[in-house]
């Protein structure tokens, strides 16, 4: 998908608009091909909020780019019902009410102060995400954030199509959930009766080009499918097609087994060499959550598949696209693949996929990715068969469906719509009326969508009530008083000189944070009354009232919380035992001076509303407010990872010094110095430089033995890079 055909399409704007310039929550949806994963990764690239992308199953968290809903809420497995009166019996040991949700999961202070932190929680291919786990995040939020709004005031971004695959519910899981929901769907969740969702669909189709397939994929959406529309599918049934092998025919089945059996047969069939290309997984990469196979079986000749998008400026292939494996060089870790349509052959390496998990980084004040582990393999499956499941996101020019009995409600519509039109539609089987029937509850919710001609009006609104609701967060001061009261509590126990003097600034800052937080409480108290005024909204009034309240309280913050927290630093650090205890009050000064920028910028909000900007020209607030010395002391959360070790494993796996660099957010300077610790061991050093200037640089080194690099770099002249002379001083090291 071309971001640039999307960028200026009204309706993904709007919906850009939705997720950056307001608080509502929303479903985002649009039939297969429409930019669903195009606009996942916009918002990642283009929204300022602190966000977490998740999804229901491992695979789709990796495709999405983020972690799976368990992983980041630590929910267990099982069926969640708030207010359940638990028998404690083998019957309800997978039933987790309130009080065991949080007696099983494990909130350590990393992982509390991600969800306190988070301003966008996205949740991709929610049509799998059940209407109970969405219960059980919105009660986590709220209990972490102390805040009874719908999911504790985060804002959620649900993506997906509820006309693919459906949420998983065994049988005796469905008996506990039907007495409290009326269907497993997402949308029956209990937080969702009490905030409405703005429903967004992407509408214009980029995958199909055939209108009359692009209206029979509809009607089959809509439950309204004609006789004619199945006559006009059933015309491609060819129960003994056998296409030839230039063709590139890909077979969709309905289980992995059927799959497996076809593609282990056409590969037998191939003569020559099998060869069995292991993945290279290091560090924290769960079975459930791989990509792809762990070993990949080729022949030369294999019909394969990528599995994933090029990275690379060309664009030489994409998820989905089906090619012929032409040579397979296992010294230079590669294979050439070649294509039917006569396009360029890809000489195609093997991909690294990383296991994330987030974490928040006070310092900066972002939450942030760590990568826990890596998966490396070549973005190639065989590709004479696939599942309906593992299609989903792709697109294919031609395919042969199996449309049998052992198809699931919905897998038809999902197997059809992964073609780009009819023309290239076989069937191996005719489709029967009753497959491709659509739950009625998923079109009654579809028929709430709303129309382009209503959004404008709703997102006028819904900016200007984001913007009041950001006043009312900006005189939250529980943060604040918390985070002083919690430092407050362990002071007894610490052995730190002088600690009187301690306890008496604290006696101090309490008691002004008190004071501020008791007029913060009844100024709040106003200012929701104000806005809560929807048939006389007076801007002006709240504009006066908000000017006054920042006004009384930016030098209070000046004098009583900044000025007195800098004063105690400086008097503090010189003494003895208080190294963690400076630590410690870095981490409130900063918290002070965030909480002072943001009513700072209450004035240049409430001037906006009374001007009646539109919000797109209100420079919203973003931490810039920064120490990077002030860290999250979490070590049961951190580890040691060797990161010039990744970067080899990352190098062996065949990338180059530039795409390393940016996919680890390094100087390539950086990555030349990681890679010249392993020259000797791991790597040769004639790989990273050419033989010839390697040998000129040795000769010089050799002669002007003490001189410096910037000496040595003068007598080889600009061709000569200081990473190439690092590799010359390397090289004399292990053979002087």
């Amino acid at each position: 998908m071309d971001n640039k055909k999307l960028d200026h399409h009204p309706i993904f704007q709007k919906a850009v608009a939705f997720v950056n310039q307001t608080n509502q929550n929303i479903f985002l949806t649009g039939k297969a091909g429409t930019g669903k994963t195009t606009f996942l990764r916009y918002i990642k690239e283009n929204c300022y909020k602190k966000m977490a992308i998740t999804a229901p199953t491992g695979v789709a968290a990796m495709n999405a780019g983020g972690t799976t809903l368990h992983a980041l809420f630590w929910l267990p497995f099982g069926v969640f019902i708030e207010d359940y009166e638990l028998k404690w019996d083998e019957q309800d040991n997978n039933i987790y009410n309130k009080n065991r949700l949080f007696s099983t999961i494990k909130l350590t202070r990393q992982r509390r102060a991600i969800l306190q932190e988070l301003d966008l929680l996205i949740i991709d291919e929610v049509s799998m995400v059940r209407a109970d786990t969405l219960d059980a995040i919105d009660v986590i939020l709220k209990s972490v954030r102390r805040d009874m709004r719908p999911f504790g005031g985060v804002q959620v971004l649900l993506i997906g199509d509820l006309y693919q695959l459906p949420p998983v519910v065994k049988d005796q899981e469905w008996q506990v959930l039907r007495h409290h929901y009326t269907s497993p769907f997402f949308f029956d969740a209990k937080v969702l009766r009490s905030t409405p969702l703005v429903k967004i669909e992407l509408q214009h189709i980029y995958r199909q080009r055939d209108e009359k397939f692009i209206s029979i994929l509809n009607n089959i959406r809509n439950n309204r499918v004609t006789a004619e529309d199945l006559d006009e599918l059933n015309a491609r049934y060819r129960e003994n097609f056998i296409p030839k092998p230039e063709e590139q025919y890909i077979t969709l089945t309905s289980h992995n087994r059927l799959a497996e059996q076809i593609n282990q047969e056409e590969l037998f069939k191939l003569p020559g060499k099998m060869y069995n290309l292991k993945a290279i997984i290091k560090d924290d990469f769960q079975q459930g959550a791989y990509p792809t196979e762990e070993l990949l079986t080729l022949k030369v000749g294999a019909q394969v598949m990528f599995i994933k998008n090029d990275t690379g400026d060309e664009r030489k292939y994409f998820n989905g696209k089906i090619g012929t494996v032409k040579e397979i060089n296992i010294d230079k870790h590669q294979i050439t693949v070649g294509f039917a349509d006569g396009s360029e052959d890809v000489v195609v390496r093997r991909e690294t996929w990383e296991n994330i998990k987030y974490k928040y980084n006070k310092g900066e004040d972002k939450i942030e990715e760590e990568v826990l582990g890596t998966f490396s393999q070549y973005p190639l499956r065989l590709a004479w068969a696939i599942t309906i499941h593992k299609s989903q996101g792709l697109t294919f020019d031609k395919a042969i469906i199996d449309a049998g009995t052992s198809f699931a409600a919905g897998q038809v519509y999902v197997a059809l719509s992964r073609l780009t039109g009819l023309e290239g539609l076989v069937l191996r089987s005719k489709i029967a009326p009753h497959v491709i029937r659509t739950d009625y509850q998923v079109v009654d919710f579809m028929k709430q969508l709303m129309r382009e001609e209503e959004m404008d009006g709703v997102l006028k609104e819904s900016q200007r009530a984001y913007l009041g609701q950001i006043l009312l967060q900006s005189f939250r001061w529980t943060a604040l008083t918390e985070a002083v009261d919690e430092l407050f509590q362990t002071l007894p126990d610490r052995n730190i000189d002088h600690k009187e003097g301690i306890l008496a600034f604290f006696h101090c800052l309490r008691q002004s944070l008190a004071e501020q937080e008791r007029v913060a409480h009844k100024f709040m108290h106003q200012l929701h009354a104000l806005l809560a005024d929807k048939e006389a909204l007076d801007y002006t009034k709240i504009c006066e009232r908000t000017t006054a309240a920042v006004q009384w309280f930016l030098p209070k913050m000046e004098t009583e919380l900044l000025e007195a927290t800098e004063k105690h630093i400086d008097e503090w650090k010189v003494r003895k035992r208080t190294k963690k205890y400076i630590q410690e009050l870095k981490a409130l000064l900063l918290d002070f001076k965030r909480k002072y920028e943001i009513l700072k910028h209450c004035l240049t909000i409430v001037e906006a509303l009374t001007k009646d900007q539109v919000l797109q020209d209100i420079p919203l607030y973003v931490g810039t407010v920064k120490d990077e010395s002030v860290q999250m002391d979490d070590k049961e959360e951190e580890g040691e990872r060797d990161t010039k070790r990744i970067t080899l494993d990352m190098y062996q796996d065949g990338m180059d010094i530039a795409e390393i660099a940016k996919r680890r957010g390094l100087v390539e300077g950086t990555v030349y110095g990681h890679l010249i610790h392993f020259v000797g061991t791991d790597i040769d050093a004639e790989e990273l430089i050419e033989p010839e200037k390697l040998k000129k640089i040795v000769d010089v080194l050799k002669r002007n033995s003490g001189k410096s690099a910037s000496e040595i770099k003068l007598m080889l002249g600009e061709e000569y890079s200081y990473p190439e002379i690092r590799i010359g001083q390397k090289v004399l090291e292990i053979k002087p």
